[in-house]
């Protein structure tokens, strides 16, 4: 993957890598366009020049976002102003708003193509994944591809961040997209590389979800009560720099579910910096 240069992933798809690699985006966002005529731009990315105006080369009719997170959505407003197109997406935070607010079971449709809007939160309050289906609504290998945001992404374990991010939701979609019939077979994720055994993927991620809750459970279990920072540090002993603050949040997040589910308390659910204890 290489920035800024298009390259086909499926049928009628193509992806651009933008230029803003680092230890939580990996190569960058992927950004992802649909159709030959007027086209679906899919997570346009950062608000980068260079990025846009090779995602501006095409013939954008409407530009979707799966959450506002910046890497995702901050180029949004301007590649829609560029190409007189519209931005379409979850109820916009910091500061912006879409044209159009989609939500679950919306259909957006260029010539030959239709995405169909399934409302995953988890990794953001509002996160949106698409599911691609041609026209027609036969051929299965369109049918099966998913945009999946950062709900799912390829070779990695998403980052699920309180308070927009909320693990027991994240769980939930996870396992809404295994329940999705047909299966699906190809993620499109908006980092790493394109995941061609999505089912199998999908799977493997709610599996690694729960263990890693197995895991928080047994470090609290050693303890009569512990901080995030605490139980992290037991979790997590080996942190790759720049990385550390995301292994925190993660594990907030796991303790907020499990308090929630009624298998550990806290004085404080709202402060990372309590202790929590096994009821």
């Amino acid at each position: 993957m290489i920035a800024d240069v298009a390259d086909h992933v499926a049928p009628g798809v193509r992806r651009v890598t933008a230029p803003n690699p680092s230890a939580l985006t990996g190569a960058g966002t992927q950004s992802y366009v649909v159709g030959s005529l007027d086209v679906v731009v899919v997570d346009p990315g950062p608000d980068d020049d260079t990025h846009l105006e090779r995602l501006a080369g095409e013939r954008v009719r409407y530009v979707l976002v799966t959450h506002d997170h910046d890497d995702h959505a901050a180029g949004a407003r301007a590649l829609a102003d560029r190409c007189g197109a519209l931005v379409l997406g979850p109820q916009g935070g910091q500061g912006r708003s879409p044209d159009g607010v989609l939500a679950d079971g919306d259909v957006v449709a260029v010539p030959g193509w239709r995405l169909t809007v399934l409302s995953t939160p988890g990794h953001a309050a509002r996160h949106l994944c698409f599911l691609l289906e041609t026209d027609a609504g036969a051929t299965s290998s369109a049918r099966r591809l998913l945009f999946s945001g950062d709900l799912v992404l390829g070779g990695s374990s998403t980052v699920v961040a309180p308070p927009d991010g909320d693990m027991a939701q994240y769980v939930a979609s996870l396992e809404r997209l295994l329940a999705l019939d047909p299966v699906v077979d190809v993620v499109a994720p908006g980092h790493g590389p394109l995941v061609v055994d999505g089912h199998a993927a999908i799977a493997r991620q709610l599996e690694h979800r729960r263990e890693r809750e197995r895991e928080v459970l047994a470090a609290l279990a050693c303890r009569d009560r512990a901080t995030v920072a605490e139980i992290a540090g037991a979790v997590y002993p080996v942190v790759a720099p720049g990385l550390e603050d995301a292994i925190q949040l993660q594990v907030w997040a796991h303790l907020r579910k499990l308090v929630g589910d009624g298998s550990v308390a806290t004085a404080e659910p709202d402060d990372r910096r309590g202790a929590y204890w096994l009821v």
